[in-house]
């Protein structure tokens, strides 16, 4: 797998998506249906790994290249980790990583947060000057009481994640015209 669409279509058939923050969780993923799967957290030292065991079980792995422990999030960083680690794409809440990342022909992620008014605003004029292949929304379960009219101003298609603990919340989620939801509740992930 490696283009946009590809991504999507998966989505649409698997629209929970992994969030990986401990070995634990790797394993658990690779016990799973291939998917799409968000590495959280882990270390330039065992990145590698993480990922080539992602991929070899047949998931399409971003990587959240801000918490990479040991990985600056400079343009030689983000080379670094496109090229040795070779992940589909990244998240970030970065304009620079995103624009790197899109050079670099990588599929992009912009997290945005749904804390107030001005960071929404904040979030979707950064989305607006980069263009990113999807925005994360955070908090995730914050999607369930925003109004569906703010939600369709931003022209991306929409991941939620972040405290999401229900097979409930998700469906309100997703009945709300967001594409998936990214949770570190693995009772959820084969849903």
């Amino acid at each position: 797998m490696s283009g946009l669409s590809d991504l999507k279509n998966l989505l649409q058939k698997n629209p929970i998506i992994p969030a990986l923050r401990s070995s634990k969780d790797v394993e658990a993923a690779l016990k799973i249906t291939p998917r799409c799967v968000f590495v959280l957290e882990s270390s330039i030292y065992t990145l590698k790994n993480v990922v080539d065991s992602l991929r070899e079980r047949g998931h399409f792995v971003f990587v959240h290249a801000d918490l990479i422990e040991g990985l600056k999030t400079d343009p030689s960083g983000i080379r670094f980790l496109a090229r040795e680690i070779n992940p589909e794409g990244l998240i970030t809440t970065h304009k620079n990583v995103l624009e790197i990342a899109k050079d670099l022909n990588l599929l992009t992620i912009l997290r945005i947060f749904l804390l107030d008014s001005q960071a929404f605003k904040k979030g979707k004029q950064l989305a607006y000057n980069v263009n990113p292949d999807f925005i994360e929304v955070l908090p995730g379960i914050s999607v369930i009481a925003v109004d569906e009219p703010i939600l369709k101003e931003i022209p991306f298609p929409l991941i939620a994640g972040g405290l999401i603990k229900t097979l409930d919340q998700v469906n309100k989620i997703l009945s709300r015209g967001i594409l998936a939801v990214s949770t570190s509740e693995r009772a959820l992930w084969e849903q």
